[in-house]
């Protein structure tokens, strides 16, 4: 019995010290950067959810120097950081805090060697590897271009597409940081183009080696970011678009909605987004909600009228250390009902809009939904040392990480206009199977699946993006 309240006692004891400790704060009495050689140091302390001063929480003291970390990973500008505390003072309760980073390689120039097509899919399957559908050309990204997390990016193209492109993103121009603007041009030729869709493929012209399309664009966004975790993006861009008057005449003669082979429009549109997931590019925890609406066209005389929204949720929940669930959920809507132009009128299998297992169709329409879900095990995650063998100090060391994973995604699309000549419109797709994941110094990601669609027909899919 004795025992028995000695147990007892001792179970209060180290319930009463825990709650203790889980209430006690410190406070951050300096924060030191080291590693900067071209970064402003205000670009940092940006990113920081604590400031000299703050009070912190010593039972979260772990996951706020961690989801530090994670904040300034996701900025693509280093290659590692370290965030924790260089000295704590237990008699006056004060926390001094080392954020060390590497900085990144920030100009790449790079040759291009593109795919005309919208995946790598596409062009291997639908165009047996095709030459003919291959851009080359040059292009540099300029990453943190003043120190100030800025970006300048140019393009000059040939074959397939020529395009010449430009744009520039000033991530702040006021003393809070909190205002940014980005600015763009572009003008691009075809010789061919995607005139329409049937049985759920792009149908393409060529009219001997005439260009039969042109674009001119010009745009400018302003965006607003009040924290770290909520961003408001306002955008108006103008778009001249040409084809040839045959494309119209002898192909398709919706491809503008007016008839006609010339079309200029306005562009305008509006995001909010709340993000909070820890590394954006490939994230184990963390919420992101998104609400987007875009009016093309002011519907005068004749002009292109669509307005769209689309709403978007993505969910990311660990489990242990290694295993985590991705739920993702969009919804498009179009507003106007009427039918726009065939270069509007896009759907299910453009840019990260697919089910995994359908990468070799479209599906156009008003009105989308997609779900998809991922079941990821971190199988590995290690530093390689290149040393003597890499000339560029920035990829010396390369941290990786590997994954394995298991896809399953549904979508539709609704579409009330060429659904009748596209058997996958209006209809619930379902499609999956394995992944393998590899994310190399925390901004490229390459992803090989292996899946499979309702038709039955299985395929190796690669997909691929940079956290810039």
């Amino acid at each position: 019995m004795l025992l028995l309240r000695q147990k007892v006692v001792l179970t209060l004891l180290l319930f009463c010290f825990a709650e203790t400790v889980a209430g006690q704060s410190v406070v951050v009495q300096s924060i030191t950067i080291e590693g900067i050689k071209k970064t402003k140091p205000t670009i940092i302390h940006r990113e920081l959810t604590f400031a000299v001063g703050d009070s912190l929480l010593q039972a979260d003291l772990g996951p706020t120097l961690e989801r530090n970390k994670n904040n300034l990973l996701n900025l693509a500008l280093f290659t590692e950081v370290v965030v924790n505390i260089s000295e704590w003072d237990t008699e006056k309760n004060t926390v001094d805090i080392l954020v060390s980073v590497k900085e990144s390689w920030y100009i790449y120039i790079l040759p291009i060697f593109d795919l005309a097509d919208r995946n790598f899919n596409v062009w291997w399957d639908t165009y047996n590897g095709s030459l003919d559908r291959i851009n080359l050309g040059a292009r540099v990204d300029w990453l943190n271009f003043s120190g100030r997390n800025d970006k300048l990016k140019a393009k000059i193209q040939f074959g397939f597409t020529p395009k010449q492109e430009i744009e520039y993103r000033f991530p702040y121009f006021n003393r809070k940081q909190s205002v940014g603007m980005t600015t763009g041009f572009l003008h691009s030729v075809n010789k061919e183009i995607n005139y329409a869709t049937s049985n759920n493929a792009q149908e393409f012209v060529r009219l001997d080696e005439d260009v039969i399309h042109e674009r001119w664009e010009g745009r400018l966004g302003l965006f607003y970011r009040p924290n770290i975790f909520m961003k408001y993006d306002f955008r108006l861009a103008y778009q001249h678009l040409r084809v040839d008057n045959r494309v119209i005449t002898d192909y398709n003669p919706q491809y503008f909605i007016s008839g006609d082979s010339v079309q200029s429009v306005f562009i305008l549109g509006m995001t909010f987004e709340y993000d909070d997931r820890d590394v954006k590019i490939f994230p184990a925890r963390g919420f992101l909600a998104s609400l987007n609406v875009e009016k093309i066209g002011l519907g005068i005389g004749g002009d292109e009228d669509v307005l769209t929204t689309d709403i978007k949720f993505e969910f990311n929940i660990p489990q242990g250390r290694r295993l985590q669930h991705r739920i993702s959920m969009l919804g498009k809507y179009s507003i106007t009902r009427s039918q726009p132009s065939f270069v509007y009128y896009k759907g299910l299998g453009y840019s990260t809009r697919f089910v995994s297992g359908y990468e070799l169709y479209v599906i156009d329409g008003l009105d989308v939904v997609l779900g998809k879900y991922q079941l990821a095990y971190k199988l590995l995650e290690r530093k390689v040392e290149f040393g003597k063998f890499m000339p560029v100090p920035q990829f010396k060391t390369m941290p990786y990480a590997l994954y394995v994973s298991l896809l399953l995604e549904t979508g539709f699309a609704h579409d009330p206009y060429t659904g009748f000549r596209n058997p996958l419109a209006d209809q619930w797709l379902v499609g999956g199977g394995p992944a393998v994941s590899i994310l190399m110094y925390n901004n490229f990601f390459f992803q090989f699946s292996y899946a499979t669609n309702q038709r039955g027909e299985w395929g190796l899919y690669i997909h691929s993006r940079t956290s810039f």
